[in-house]
């Protein structure tokens, strides 16, 4: 996308609205091309692209290191210093606080296309193997967990590339478009193989499709609703209020821990709390319930997600 002109991709928008509003478009807002930069379709210019959402590499990276790279880590892997990458990322890219920065700022988090892993570079599973020390294929899957979770619950569009949620490989093979079948086709006996992180992966989604407190459609509820807690830097965490976005929930909070140790943090009121994600599980049903409690102890290298009525 970042080939075509601003003005190029205001037409395309405004005729595909015409046709249905709901029409998605995303494209690839890099810089590059011949046009002046200032009418580039790029993320700098992502403010006069109302309606156009473009892929989210800040994020991307924080969470598991450059895809340029394939021994660089990120947050999800160890390197705790592109924590605030991340949390840009969480938040779409908004202006949501001084103190977050994104690399290109949206006008609403629908602008911002949130995902660790697509077509180009390797895949997930193999950015992990090739960064991490360990080879055990447990601990990796639950950095895929862990790492996945992280945009399927931000604010924003969540994107997944085929085969993603049963940890597809290309064996190392970074640069895929001219590989053949045996690189690029599916191995769809994974499917039972990681059975975990596939069933996993159904419950993220289907937690995400129920409760609109996961799809927050701009920037000032963004900022009303949507709060960070204070956390190490090993973990991030925030919580939303469900009750002012019509959810089910009344609050919500979301923490993600890339420590490899458990880690306790507090929450935001003492009371019940419904714990819904937590280690290699996900979904809507109450995995177990907190009573009376203002601190909760997270698994290693895990997500949690838990809400109080």
């Amino acid at each position: 996308m970042g080939l075509h002109d601003i003005e190029t991709m205001q037409e395309v928008r405004k005729e595909l609205s015409a046709i249905d509003p709901t029409i998605i478009i995303i494209g690839e807002g890099w810089n590059m091309g011949t046009h002046p930069i200032e009418i580039r379709s790029n993320q700098s210019n992502i403010q006069k692209l109302d309606g156009i959402a473009v892929f989210n590499d800040q994020i991307r990276d924080g969470i598991k290191g450059s895809v340029f790279t394939a021994s660089d880590k990120g947050f999800a892997t160890g390197t705790f210093g592109k924590k605030n990458n991340v949390m840009a990322g969480i938040v779409g890219n908004t202006d949501f606080a001084s103190d977050i920065l994104p690399a290109f700022t949206t006008l609403s988090p629908a602008q911002s296309v949130n995902y660790v892993e697509a077509h180009d570079n390797n895949t997930l599973e193999d950015k992990l193997r090739l960064s991490l020390s360990t080879k055990n294929s447990s601990t990796i899957a639950s950095y895929h967990r862990l790492a996945s979770a992280i945009p399927l619950l931000a604010q924003g569009i969540p994107f997944i590339h085929a085969g993603q949620e049963f940890q597809r490989s290309k064996n190392g093979d970074s640069n895929s478009y001219q590989s053949g079948d045996e690189i690029n086709s599916l191995k769809w006996n994974l499917i039972s193989k990681n059975a975990v992180t596939r069933n996993y992966f159904k419950g993220l989604l289907d937690l995400r499709a129920k409760h609109p407190s996961f799809r927050i459609s701009s920037t000032a509820e963004l900022k009303s609703h949507f709060k960070f807690i204070k956390t190490p830097d090993e973990a991030i965490a925030y919580t939303i209020k469900g009750s002012a976005l019509k959810d089910s929930w009344s609050t919500i909070v979301v923490i993600h821990n890339a420590k490899l140790a458990n880690m306790k943090v507090t929450l935001p009121t003492q009371g019940d709390w419904n714990v819904v994600v937590e280690g290699s599980k996900a979904g809507t049903k109450i995995l177990r319930t907190i009573r009376n409690a203002n601190l909760v102890e997270i698994k290693a290298l895990s997500t949690m997600v838990l809400y109080s009525k």
